[in-house]
């Protein structure tokens, strides 16, 4: 079955309902991810479960054709999605990605639906009990999965299609202005699309020119070309419209003058699959990366395959055959650009970015580096960020895993159960941080001790 959101919905005669667009278009809606339903709900009066929830379909295709760029392009801006919206950025992001901001007085699932930097995905969570009191139930499922994005658009463009039918003889403005906003949405052209994508990506509504200003509009066109689409992509998911042209140019800069022409084409034989989520991916690359290290290129000095690496650049040149440099570049506007991957016309790949005060610091960061050296293939240098899309995240796992490997760092543990004594130690061993080592062993299943 393809992995799809849809939302299944069934007209209901609801004379009660006193706005025209809502009794127009009440249903019996399912939320359905592929096989699974995302509206499983416990009924307080049934005293039992169901799937099926009553609500008005307008007020959901409006938030879908609202935020269709975002939905299918911004990306999470956090390394999990918020639980809580205290801060502006964290409310603003809810409100473009969570099903329920289509209308708080309609009983909707906890659904998230954004972009991870390897295609969408969609995210629920159930809700805590006693947390809707004015609800008829709670909602009980949980679930997190990719999404195929061609499927889930077309289901997710028939809702809003259906339920425009169904108001179609209204002469209500909000229903001409949903019909007018997703004409521009379906009959956008190439060039359009890829607009839309970028500013999509940025958190900004292309078609709302308080925030879409020209100036942006020009330099959105101008800077992403067919050859630097994936670049600007990458500057995208970190900046917003005060800090995305100056960074560009620091970028556009350091490309000339380090003569960076395209991206990394020394791709590391046999990549672990894509379908391997971010961590996975990162692991499993790190475990061949220290493999080959170790049998087939011969073993680094006193360094057997699960020691600590002594330098990550030697371990970078054996693999790239000497044609791995990292050069210092400060300078960079912000903090979430660390760094440019990309190759010049001599075969050499530069990763290039402000210097890192730490020496564990400093591995950790030319570990990611590598990883992006060893992965690409595109036609334009890449970007190694703070953000938290597929490909950063498992550049992290990648680095922890070959500066730090769990392997070694549970053999090292004489239980299960890591104290702070332990962890800076092996930190130490290992050169990384002990916050690290402490990820590392978490997610290995150890313990921490409080002590």
């Amino acid at each position: 079955m393809s992995r799809s959101l849809s939302f299944e919905s069934d007209p209901v005669d609801q004379p009660a309902a006193s706005d025209a667009l809502e009794r127009a278009t009440w249903c019996a809606l399912r939320v359905r991810v592929g096989d699974r339903f995302a509206s499983r709900i416990w009924d307080r009066e049934l005293n039992g479960e169901r799937t099926t929830l009553y609500v008005p379909a307008f007020p959901i295709a409006e938030w879908i054709a609202n935020n269709w760029w975002f939905l299918f392009h911004e990306p999470c801006r956090w390394e999990a999605v918020p639980r809580s919206v205290g801060r502006p950025a964290e409310f603003d992001w809810t409100r473009r990605h969570c099903l329920r901001a289509a209308d708080s007085a309609l009983l909707l699932p906890n659904l998230f639906v954004f972009h991870d930097g390897h295609g969408p995905r969609v995210e629920w969570r159930p809700d805590a009990s006693g947390s809707l009191p004015n609800m008829p139930g709670e909602f009980i499922g949980y679930g997190a999965e990719p999404l195929d994005a061609g499927p889930t658009q077309s289901a997710l463009g028939e809702f809003v299609r259906a339920t425009l039918g169904r108001v179609s003889h209204l002469p209500d403005e909000r229903a001409l202005e949903l019909a007018t906003l997703w004409r521009s949405i379906e009959k956008a052209d190439e060039d359009e699309r890829q607009f839309c994508t970028l500013a999509g990506t940025m958190g900004i509504d292309p078609y709302d020119p308080d925030t879409m200003t020209e100036e942006l509009a020009s330099f959105l066109e101008e800077a992403a070309t067919e050859h630097t689409l994936p670049l600007v992509l990458d500057l995208a998911k970190v900046s917003g419209p005060g800090t995305i042209e100056e960074r560009w140019s620091w970028i556009v800069e350091a490309s000339r003058e380090l003569g960076m022409l395209s991206g990394p084409r020394l791709r590391f034989p046999d990549l672990p699959s894509r379908d391997l989520s971010p961590a996975e991916f990162g692991y499993e690359l790190a475990r061949k990366v220290r493999r080959r290290l170790s049998e087939e290129l011969g073993p680094l000095p006193s360094v057997e395959e699960l020691g600590p690496l002594p330098s990550v650049e030697e371990a970078a040149n054996r693999l790239l055959a000497g044609r791995f440099r990292v050069v210092a570049r400060n300078h960079v506007p912000g903090k979430e650009v660390q760094a440019i991957v990309g190759m010049t016309l001599r075969g050499e790949v530069i990763a290039a970015g402000p210097e890192v005060p730490s020496e564990s610091g400093r591995r950790f960061q030319v570990a990611r580096r590598l990883f992006h050296a060893l992965i690409g293939r595109e036609s334009c240098p890449r970007l190694v960020t703070r953000g938290f899309s597929w490909d950063q995240k498992a550049s992290r796992a990648f680095a922890a895993e070959l500066l730090a490997p769990q392997r070694a760092l549970m053999a090292r543990l004489a239980d299960d159960l890591a104290d702070a004594q332990f962890i800076d130690q092996a930190a130490g061993e290992f050169q990384v941080s002990s916050m690290v080592v402490q990820r590392q062993l978490e997610n290995a299943g150890a313990g921490l001790s409080a002590d």
